[in-house]
């Protein structure tokens, strides 16, 4: 049998193949197999190490955005890679095709397309999903598929039902087979030492490894506690997942003999006996890491990475923590350096691996749940799948016991998860009829959405929406960071200076910030007025100067400091931000003592101004800050015409209200 494998980048597309093959080859000794993947990937160090050819082919994730010139490069790679794949295809002439997933099947499988289509390949397709939301490539490739595995029940309805089949997440057999008194032995673990085994999958994580260096003296408190570290070997711009580890090390102390409580790998080849020697696990969301925690029978605390497609590593750890197998720690989004990035608190982090090692009976149900989730026989029921491809069998149709409908779990569309979430508040009457697990995952949407990149984006990006869901979920932990954003000055490129940009952080964000952040969260501190008062005086964008005005008057009381940042807002260049902060200086002006800067409108050429001014009048005497007697008889003196014909006309129906006696009046009534 001739098997081609392809799906690479991460260790969740590469092993499950590698498992696979090796476990047809235990069936079938003369299996020639051939690996596609990326040259500068994990693959290209792990495939040859086991002893399986590989050839190299281009390619690159889709890109987010929808800027014509990522949109341009994508397709000439891809179309690069295609080519590249047909090739290899021409010259192999694989009987099965196995795709694991991830950017690098693409051009794989659109090859075989191509192919089959002119009648050159007549190799079987076999797709495996192993998460509970498919990533985008296999949605869009499943038709293509001749069969689909998927390791999660529920990821079966993204595919055509008839070709699915549940085949479970394939574990290297040696994980099957672990021994934990031998693993303790192989490691100089004593046997009553309570293990705790940290890792970030095949290259590492960035914020798992800067809270755990951060939570090791409180963990170095407890005895008898052992910790294994992987730091993986990640090395992008800004980190180096082992200097910048060694370094944390050092800073706090402790690079010295840690041996008897703490050691730190950079990656481990055979992982194997660290998961039999642990008693609790801390690891990220992937499918495979968590398949191979549950077929340990080891409790986790999952981190998931706020980055995966389509949040399927959150999506993977909720599904575990509501079968009772993990507690899952959300990354929250910070300001740090200039930037909004994502960090995981050291103290929830060092809480909940302690409170887990002290409460034995959880673990031990953790254990048993862990234990129950995955298919053990995986490795068998995907090789009979490729044989039965290769024997012409038909698969049996899926019947979901509850089919779940297409298109629930986290919307593509962050809009889309925003109205979502509107909806949701509005079906439980708000944040306090959501529980505690649901509006924790919400909340960390948002810290999803805040650290993204892509917020320029038209229409508004996910970091808009992130400032959005802040605001509706009541999220104040972050008002440190939505006050940085509206301070921030770092100035846009050239390109979009010249595009009509100002700042990083641009002017419709910053309005966000202000009207769906900080006014939702009804927050009235010292930082918060600072942080307006100067949007009100400096900002340049005239949207955000208003939203400032109107902010002022909802969130504070009558305050004289207010009053002369607003009277000083009269001066202001455009008409919005002075019709607010007129408006706002009737709600927060102590006397009649701001007569004189309104009567500077009485006679204004521009009617609003003067519709602002009679509805701040009416507020003053409403809150009796102002003698209706005088409120009627500087009425006399506003100009009451406007210059064209209106179905209403506002201003005179203020007018008339102010002669009349006060009634309700609201900031910001008319725009």
């Amino acid at each position: 049998m001739k098997l081609l494998l392809t799906g690479g980048g991460t260790g969740g597309h590469i092993y499950p193949a590698l498992a696979i093959a090796d476990e047809l080859r235990r069936r079938r000794p003369d299996t020639e197999c051939l690996y596609v993947g990326l040259r500068d990937r994990l693959e290209a160090r792990v495939v040859p190490s086991r002893g399986y050819a590989i050839r190299f082919v281009r390619s690159r994730p889709f890109p987010r955005s929808t800027a014509p010139l990522d949109l341009a490069r994508f397709c000439l790679v891809l179309g690069l890679g295609v080519a590249q794949a047909a090739m290899i295809l021409l010259r192999f002439r694989p009987e099965v095709i196995l795709g694991t997933g991830g950017f690098v099947s693409a051009p794989v499988l659109f090859a075989h397309g191509l192919l089959r289509w002119f009648g050159l390949s007549r190799a079987r397709v076999l797709l495996y999903e192993p998460n509970a939301c498919p990533g985008l490539l296999n949605k869009r490739l499943g038709r293509l598929a001749d069969r689909v595995g998927v390791a999660f029940e529920e990821a079966g309805r993204w595919f055509d039902m008839r070709r699915v089949a549940v085949v479970g997440y394939p574990v290297r057999r040696e994980l099957l087979e672990g021994d934990r008194a031998a693993a303790r032995s192989k490691l100089g673990i004593a046997a009553d030492q309570r293990v705790v085994f940290v890792f970030g999958g095949s290259g590492g994580a960035r914020a798992i490894n800067e809270a755990l260096v951060a939570a090791l003296p409180t963990l170095r408190q407890r005895k008898g506690l052992m910790v294994l570290h992987v730091t993986g070997r990640a090395r992008v711009a800004d980190y180096d997942a082992v200097e910048h580890t060694r370094a944390a090390l050092a800073a706090a102390g402790l690079d010295g003999d840690t041996l008897a409580w703490y050691r730190r790998f950079d990656y481990l080849d055979d992982i194997a006996p660290a998961y039999a020697a642990a008693d609790l696990v801390v690891c990220r969301g992937g499918a495979s890491t968590l398949t191979e925690v549950g077929v340990c029978g080891l409790p986790a605390i999952v981190v998931p990475l706020p980055s995966a497609a389509e949040d399927h590593q959150s999506i993977n750890a909720r599904e575990l923590e509501r079968r009772g197998a993990a507690v899952v720690l959300y990354q929250q989004a910070r300001w740090r350096d200039g930037e909004v990035d994502t960090c995981l608190d050291p103290g929830r982090l060092a809480a909940a691996i302690l409170g887990l090692l002290d409460d034995h009976p959880a673990r031990t149900a953790m254990a048993q749940a862990a234990r129950a989730i995955p298919l053990a026989n995986s490795l068998g029921l995907l090789a009979d799948e490729v044989e039965a491809l290769l024997e012409g069998r038909r698969a049996q149709p899926l019947e979901l016991q509850f089919p779940p409908a297409r298109g629930t779990g986290v919307p593509t569309d962050p809009n889309a998860l925003l109205r979502q979430t509107r909806r949701r508040l509005e079906e439980v009457g708000g944040l306090q009829g959501l529980d505690t697990g649901e509006l924790t995952w919400l909340r960390a949407q948002a810290d999803r959405l805040l650290t993204s990149r892509d917020w320029y984006e038209i229409p508004l990006g996910r970091r808009n929406v992130g400032v959005k869901l802040v605001g509706c979920l009541g999220y104040r932990e972050h008002l440190p960071l939505l006050l940085a954003m509206l301070a921030d000055r770092h100035p846009v490129g050239r390109l979009r200076r010249v595009l009509g940009g100002d700042f990083r952080h641009g002017g419709l964000l910053r309005r966000n910030v202000i009207e769906a952040g900080l006014v939702p969260l009804g927050e009235a501190g010292p930082a918060v007025r600072a942080a307006l008062e100067q949007a009100l005086s400096h900002d340049p964008y005239f949207e955000v100067r208003a939203a400032a005005a109107r902010a002022l008057a909802l969130l504070f009381d009558p305050d004289t400091g207010l009053e002369r940042a607003l009277v000083a807002a009269l001066d202001d260049g455009s008409r919005a931000v002075v019709e607010q902060a007129i408006l706002a200086l009737g709600h927060l002006a102590l006397t009649g003592d701001v007569l004189p800067a309104l009567q500077r409108f009485y006679l204004h050429p521009d009617w609003r101004y003067r519709l602002a001014v009679a509805e701040s009048l009416l507020r003053l005497s409403e809150r009796d800050r102002l003698d209706p007697l005088v409120a009627r008889a500087q009425r006399e003196q506003i100009l009451a015409t406007s210059p064209f014909f209106q179905p209403r006309f506002p201003l005179e129906d203020a007018l008339r209200r102010l002669a009349t006696g006060p009634r309700t009046a609201s900031v910001g009534q008319h725009h």
